[in-house]
């Protein structure tokens, strides 16, 4: 049986096309976003590490610190292969299965929250950054496209994520509601799979309607979970760890080596159909 770690379910009520949404996280503020009525709306779900910023290694070094704490371990945790597009639920039982023998939901759970103790501190020790043109564009969507709604769906805990995103100073262009995260499923499809149900559930898209949902990633888990929903798929290798031919077992609707220089040529590109 699959253990999936879930610290926040976010239960979504209907809601009427054309109607404006105020959404905000607990301390941090959200911009509002618009129904689509009459306008088509587009749902940028974007990737967090390689595509918005690099931590670092903050994220791997709490991992590390969290393993040794909780398993009273001195040496460290010696990983099997990249992390890179990995849910951090998979990555808990991993680690707890190889250790432990099996995973049980407490000591995931246990483990996970050690690890989003940690992660706080390593952030502000690790210095790390935004991508290229990234507060540019999230500016320029924010001010000038209302049409267009930010989205987080990300391997990282929901914890996690604000947390990385609040560090960088990002937080206030994203809707966390309609979000997904790596707490909420081991697999990514099933995380792309929630944030389409969120979407769906307050009316923001229709049934079997993907198309107006975009993810923007680095991975090619990123171009396969938008397979898994229909919906097309940037891929962003500013801070991937892949290279293009990664990609040709599953291609993304559009490859870029940066987001745009001009955030009006972002809009271009992801408005064509």
């Amino acid at each position: 049986m699959a253990v999936v770690i879930s610290f926040s379910t976010l239960r979504t009520g209907s809601r009427s096309q054309g109607d404006l949404v105020s959404v905000s996280m607990p301390g941090i503020p959200v911009t509002q976003l618009r129904t689509s009525g009459g306008t088509r709306m587009l749902y940028l779900a974007w990737d967090i590490d390689g595509t918005l910023l690099l931590t670092n290694r903050a994220g791997y070094d709490a991992l590390q610190e969290a393993i040794c704490d909780y398993f009273f371990r001195k040496e460290p945790y010696e990983f099997k292969h990249t992390l890179a597009g990995c849910t951090d639920s998979s990555i808990i039982k991993e680690i707890v299965t190889d250790i432990k023998g099996h995973c049980t939901s407490g000591w995931a759970a246990s483990l996970m929250l050690k690890y989003e103790m940690y992660l706080k501190s390593n952030l502000k020790a690790h210095k790390g950054y935004l991508m290229p043109n990234v507060e540019k564009t999230l500016q320029y969507l924010s001010e000038n496209e209302p049409e267009i709604t930010n989205l987080l769906l990300t391997g990282n805990t929901a914890n996690g994520a604000r947390d990385k995103v609040a560090e960088y100073g990002i937080a206030r262009y994203f809707d966390f509601r309609h979000s997904s995260y790596g707490d909420l499923a081991e697999e990514r499809d099933e995380v792309a799979k929630i944030l389409y149900t969120r979407l769906l559930a307050d009316g923001l898209v229709k049934a079997g309607e993907t198309d107006s949902i975009i993810i923007i990633g680095d991975t090619p888990n990123d171009t396969r979970c938008a397979a898994a929903i229909g919906a097309r798929c940037v891929i962003v290798l500013a801070g991937s760890e892949f290279k293009k031919e990664d990609f040709n077992d599953c291609p993304p609707w559009k490859m870029w080596d940066k987001l745009p220089d001009d955030p009006a040529d972002f809009v271009r590109e992801i408005s064509e159909t």
